[in-house]
């Protein structure tokens, strides 16, 4: 063989290797793109699902502390109607005496 054969066989084989390697090559980055893919979608996942266990925490402080505000509004309220509860037992028999001699008093006119 001449010089120049086996440059082109050279060259020949040289252009068989790359096409090789550019095939394998796009195998490679397809399955990086998939494993990617797979990444993104589980990561995607984890991120929800602790947005969600956030949430909830977040939602059940809340509810614990609005609980915790009627509690006291609840109290608050118990000890102001109580209070009038007294009031009213404490003047029952005044004002009743007032009604009374104020129906008397306009009959007596």
């Amino acid at each position: 063989m001449s010089a120049v054969d086996n440059i082109i066989n050279s060259l020949n084989e040289l252009e068989e290797d790359i096409d090789g390697l550019s095939s394998k090559v796009d195998e490679m980055r397809k399955k990086i793109l998939a494993i990617s893919e797979n990444e993104i979608s589980s990561l995607r996942k984890k991120v929800i699902e602790a947005a969600k266990k956030e949430s909830d925490s977040i939602l059940s402080r809340a509810r614990e502390e609005a609980e915790q505000q009627a509690k006291l509004i609840e109290d608050d309220v118990e000890k102001n109607v109580s209070k009038i509860k007294k009031n009213i037992e404490l003047t029952f028999d005044k004002s009743v005496k007032l009604v009374v001699d104020s129906i008397l008093t306009e009959k007596n006119i």
